[in-house]
């Protein structure tokens, strides 16, 4: 299934969000899990069989909803944080380990029930598979890349 050709009739829900920057990481989050993919399901069932359970529907609005997660982009150098706000709204914001910093706001909707989509101005949607373990979230992208984050929030 491409997430990227999944239609905004599909909606099951419009929320929105904001974020705030804070510092990333914490020592009590699980090991990140080192997954080999391009593909959204396969790299949805390795981290499942790592013991991370999916979060849809309800669920995932409520786990999201007026929270803050962060995580660490390897790939860029840099902390990211993001906000999901009950009014449809998500705020990123990111600093590198040059101090460089910005923010950008999306929206955010939660496709076919099980899908957590981020809409941005002039971009196309970046639909993502969300998972829980020990109170810390992983999603995994169309193109199967996994993010593992920590609730800042709490």
């Amino acid at each position: 299934m491409n997430i990227t050709h999944i239609k905004r009739a599909g909606l099951a829900g419009v929320i929105s969000i904001t974020a705030a920057l804070s510092a990333c990481g914490t020592p009590s989050a699980p090991p990140d899990i080192d997954v080999q993919s391009d593909n959204m399901e396969e790299a949805s069932a390795t981290v499942v069989a790592s013991g991370y359970s999916p979060l849809t529907g309800t669920a995932l609005v409520n786990t999201i909803n007026d929270q803050t997660f962060s995580y660490r982009d390897e790939g860029k150098e840099t902390n990211v944080n993001v906000t999901y706000f009950q009014n449809g709204k998500a705020s990123i914001t990111w600093i590198d380990e040059d101090g460089d910093s910005g923010m950008r706001e999306k929206l955010w909707t939660i496709e076919q029930g099980q899908y957590l989509c981020l809409w941005g101005r002039d971009e196309e949607d970046d639909c993502m598979s969300v998972l829980t373990k020990a109170g810390q979230l992983a999603t995994v992208d169309n193109d199967g890349n996994v993010a593992y984050y920590t609730n800042r929030s709490s």
